[in-house]
């Protein structure tokens, strides 16, 4: 939908106008004898109607015919764009998964913001339809900056951040990592976000499936493995600094690893490496996601070699975002070809310790909900997710979100938390009846929110 608008520079409200009408009209009107049918169709208020339209009129994007004034006076709108090639590219694409929330934000309601039922802006729905459009069934958005971002919602750069955190504020985006870019470990990489599809706003669209939070998470998901980069970093520089301090006398290192060791000359905790952590966790997402059937301890070695040659294949480009580029042999017109950013030059270094710790995480959270019964019914059909983590040293605990594909519902999420009591020596596995009641400590650091949280819908949050 906004990918077809992308490159038509208006505000985001001309580019609400332009999803209402196609999503009402397709591209033309029929003939009406009075204009406000439109406007009311399009659930604008009529001073921003006319202006919106002015200014699609002017971009070119815009056409009212109007009959002779010997005709009975009749006007017809007629939408006039010339598709770029990213949207070619893409729209023969199964239709988004989330295309009925799509549809909900795409409903006006005149009362004010803080009694809709979904709290947000124009300009935050049009933001929230950009980042829906990228979204997997799980709610995690990979591939696309906000430089993309602003072109297709009509802002600028930093109004798409301040939305974004407004976004966070109202809990209709879980959590996002910062993107970045370092040459010798990951290259250039956006920012990643997690939706909220259980957000209260989707009322009838509210997605379907679990949340699992794992407290003091080492008791049911090996450390090493879950902080795999975290200690792969305190590892490189230590041998950096024992290179530093004795040069002459160089650690048994192959060649690949030796210039891993260069690159940490002045690695101190950065986005990268946050990035990094992120990566881990959701490669072992897609594991529970694809291979649940097959995650088993007999079958070890087989999966750790399936995993990696998933990921460095279709896992890994799934990072790559589609961009357009100058046509060659057409100056006028652009190509869509896919991003090989980031190209996570660490990657061919460390690939074989970093699929097992993957296949560790995906086996070890796969034995912990079997062992509580806390999967769904069908659990080889569900989305599994762990959440982005704050980039704040080791991880002591983590979400798992639970997506059942296809189903919306008008109840509550299951909440479950998986404890451990040091006086028993043994797990203990509770029903929570509300996501907010964990406090604003523990949605921080499992990931399932980043406080503080205004949104008027969650009332009920009162703690810190």
């Amino acid at each position: 939908m906004l990918t077809r608008f992308s490159h038509v520079d208006c505000s985001p409200f001309s580019k609400f106008f332009l999803l209402k009408f196609t999503a009402r009209y397709g591209d033309q009107s029929p003939w009406l004898n009075q204009v406000t049918e439109i406007i009311r169709a399009i659930e604008l208020p009529k001073s921003k109607f006319y202006k919106v339209a002015k200014e699609l009129r002017l971009s070119g994007c815009l056409e009212v015919r109007e009959t002779r004034p010997t005709e009975i006076p009749q006007i017809q709108y007629e939408v006039k764009i010339e598709e770029p090639v990213s949207w070619l590219f893409i729209r023969d694409a199964p239709v988004g998964v989330h295309k009925d929330k799509i549809q909900q934000l795409l409903t006006w309601n005149s009362l004010p913001v803080a009694e809709r039922p979904h709290q947000l802006t124009i300009p935050q729905r049009v933001l929230m339809i950009a980042l829906l459009e990228e979204a997997d069934a799980g709610g995690i958005i990979r591939n696309i900056g906000f430089s993309d971002l602003a072109q297709r919602t009509g802002m600028t750069v930093r109004q798409v951040k301040n939305q974004m955190a407004k976004l966070r504020e109202f809990h209709y985006v879980r959590a996002s990592l910062p993107g970045g870019n370092h040459l010798g470990l990951t290259g250039k990489f956006n920012s990643i976000h997690a939706l909220n599809l259980r957000h209260p706003g989707f009322e009838q669209q509210r997605t379907a499936g679990r949340l699992v939070v794992f407290r003091e998470a080492a008791h049911f998901v090996t450390h090493d493995e879950f902080n795999y980069f975290y200690f792969k970093r305190k590892e490189l520089r230590k041998l950096n600094s024992s290179r530093n301090q004795t040069p002459h006398s160089q650690p048994d290192l192959s060649e690949g690893l030796r210039r891993l060791v260069g690159r940490t000359e002045n690695l101190r905790p950065s986005s990268a490496w946050g990035f990094l952590n992120w990566l881990c966790h959701d490669l072992a997402s897609r594991a529970l996601t694809e291979l649940w059937n097959e995650l088993t301890e007999g079958a070890a070695a087989k999966l750790i070699r399936l995993i990696n040659e998933k990921i460095r294949g279709e896992w890994r480009s799934a990072y790559h975002p589609i961009i357009e580029v100058d046509d060659g042999e057409n100056p006028e017109r652009k190509s869509a070809v896919q991003s090989i950013q980031p190209r996570l030059p660490l990657l061919p270094l460390v690939d074989v310790s970093m699929s097992q710790a993957v296949f560790g995480i995906a086996l070890r959270a796969k034995r912990a909900l079997e062992y509580w019964e806390a999967i769904p019914e069908y659990a080889e059909a569900c989305h599994f997710q762990i959440l982005p983590l704050p980039d704040r040293g080791e991880h002591m605990h983590f979400a798992l979100e639970i997506t059942i594909a296809g189903e919306n519902q008008l109840v509550r999420t299951d909440t479950f938390a998986l404890r451990f009591n040091r006086k028993l020596g043994k797990g203990r596995f509770e029903r929570i009846t509300d996501v907010y009641d964990l406090g604003h400590s523990v949605l921080e650091t499992t990931g399932l929110a980043t406080p503080p949280l205004t949104c008027p819908l969650l009332s009920t949050i009162t703690r810190m």
